[in-house]
């Protein structure tokens, strides 16, 4: 009887303990976000541009679009993803809406300028953007670099257009600090 007795109050202890009321666990338990693997080349997302100018004694319309083109050989990342290159339309409209300047750019259109920093042959045309004027001339910033738009890594140029729609292309070497708010120096001229 005594073994009778000692299993019950056993059998009593743990089920008392057993409805004991359990902590609350406040822990949110997420799944880790899975990868995606993209497949095959990855275009740059199209960019449109608008700006109007007083230039010349008039008004201008410059329209800048950038788009991927499958036809020019792909271009890569740092981790080797390839994307397609870019071309980017560049077209300058005068008040009346005759066009004064129209043309489309490539990367080896600028590619003389990145000489010896690898993106001559890795990087993408990223873009042109209007900046200023400057001594009668239109002043445009644009750049190869890596495709990946979480990279840094990119060859800075300027580009300018004189009023006969010449254009010239130098390396960019000033700092963007060099300049005041708005990105536009003190020697603009209209």
């Amino acid at each position: 009887m005594n073994r009778i007795s000692l299993y019950i109050i056993v059998l009593a202890i743990l089920t008392l303990s057993s409805c004991k009321k359990k902590e609350e666990q406040k822990d949110i338990i997420v799944p880790a976000p899975v990868e995606e693997v993209v497949s095959g080349p990855q275009k740059m997302s199209e960019t449109r541009q608008r700006h109007e100018v007083e230039w010349q004694g008039g008004k201008y319309v410059i329209t800048i679009v950038r788009s991927a083109d499958d036809s020019l050989p792909l271009v890569s990342d740092e981790s080797g993803q390839e994307y397609y290159d870019n071309t980017i339309n560049l077209v300058i409209q005068r008040e009346d809406s005759t066009t004064f300047f129209k043309r489309t750019f490539k990367k080896a259109d600028f590619v003389s300028y990145a000489r010896g920093s690898g993106m001559e042959k890795t990087g993408a045309l990223l873009g042109i953007v209007y900046d200023k004027m400057e001594n009668g001339r239109l002043v445009f910033a644009t750049s190869i670099g890596s495709p990946d738009f979480r990279s840094d890594e990119f060859v800075p140029m300027i580009m300018t257009l004189d009023r006969n729609g010449n254009t010239a292309v130098t390396l960019d070497t000033k700092l963007d600090s060099d300049t005041d708010e708005g990105g536009i120096t003190g020697d603009e001229e209209a």
